[in-house]
């Protein structure tokens, strides 16, 4: 899995902002990697991964959060696949107040499949945070 990268430009000097740039070359780029902003203090694995199983004559994905990560279930997990159509990852099981899945969400993939390719679009939350971030990871 690879996460997506953000990147976002900050200008240090008052005068890039009305045009004049007395300090042109004072710039600072930060890049954060989405997922290790979800799991960086956790260790080096990813916050969510993807288990494939035969389910008849389609293919069971299922998105298994780490033991440290929440799923927000009021924002559904989707996998955009390569040909266009999107996967939503869903469970009857929520937690009490419907924030989150109580269980692991799942969807079914038309046809057998050994590997799933696309890009995963999820909003996860820390266990001890109160706000949930935005996770995008190419599979």
């Amino acid at each position: 899995m690879r996460a997506a990268w953000a990147a976002v430009t900050l200008s240090g000097a008052k005068g890039a902002i009305s045009g004049h740039a007395p300090f042109a070359g004072f710039r600072v780029t930060l890049i954060l990697l989405l997922a290790a902003a979800c799991s960086g203090e956790r260790g080096p694995g990813a916050p969510v991964r993807l288990e494939i199983s035969p389910a008849g004559e389609h293919t069971l994905v299922t998105l298994i959060p780490a033991s440290h990560i929440k799923l927000n279930a009021r924002l559904k997990p989707a996998l955009e696949l390569a040909d266009g159509s999107v996967l939503r990852f869903d469970t009857p099981r929520l937690t009490a107040d419907s924030a989150y899945f109580a269980e692991p969400p799942a969807a079914v993939l038309p046809g057998r499949h050994s590997r799933v390719r696309g890009t995963l679009r999820a909003s996860v939350c820390e266990n001890d945070a109160p706000v949930c971030r935005a996770l995008v990871l190419e599979l």
